[in-house]
């Protein structure tokens, strides 16, 4: 999948989590420092949409952290370790710690769980992808569910789906939003609903 499918990838499953992920972090604290923390989520949901390919030395994200990009790049396949299982895991485990160390800092938080989601979003895209990853890492099997080629016909039709769904789950988070904090029902007030 190209850079633009894996950034809206990883906006998506952060706005899917966004609910969930204010409620349980970011409830307490007042509207301009949760919108400061919203940002940061999303902004590393980006972030770790794009840092699989790490591995790619063309990769967006590569060009942008080459030091990075070359121990990965020459230690490991495309879609091998950086696509894989055990990577996530790992990653799960430094965000743990991370989050342990800093006594529950809710900026770390957000960047954590913005990050993994993000990081998730891309290796689930790239299993539609015809390439697919190595999942099972170290096993050198390359698992898909899709067969989809990057840079096709088919990924920009994909794509502009999930900017469908990207709007459509946008003005639902603002409908909960101000439904749940403001106790403003759109559609009450509007009256989209009465036929009378």
């Amino acid at each position: 999948m190209t850079k633009e499918t894996h950034s809206s990838g990883g906006f998506l499953i952060a706005l899917i989590a966004l609910n969930s992920f204010i409620e349980n972090f970011l409830i307490n604290y007042n509207i301009y420092y949760k919108i400061f923390l919203i940002v940061i989520y999303f902004y590393f949901a980006n972030l770790g949409s794009l840092f699989p390919d790490i591995d790619l030395k063309s990769s967006f994200i590569s060009k942008r952290h080459p030091f990075i990009a070359k121990y990965f790049g020459r230690h490991f396949r495309h879609r091998s370790f950086t696509h894989s299982l055990i990577c996530v895991l790992i990653l799960f485990l430094i965000c743990k710690i991370l989050i342990s160390i800093s006594s529950l800092n809710v900026a770390i938080v957000s960047i954590c769980y913005g990050f993994l989601f993000g990081y998730i979003s891309h290796l689930l895209l790239d299993l539609l992808t015809k390439e697919g990853i190595e999942l099972f890492f170290p096993l050198k099997t390359n698992i898909k569910v899709f067969f989809i080629k990057t840079g096709s016909k088919a990924e920009k039709i994909f794509y502009k789906v999930l900017k469908v769904i990207i709007v459509l789950f946008v003005i639902y988070n603002v409908y909960i939003i101000l439904n749940n904090y403001y106790h403003i029902d759109i559609f009450k007030n509007l009256k989209l609903f009465k036929f009378k």
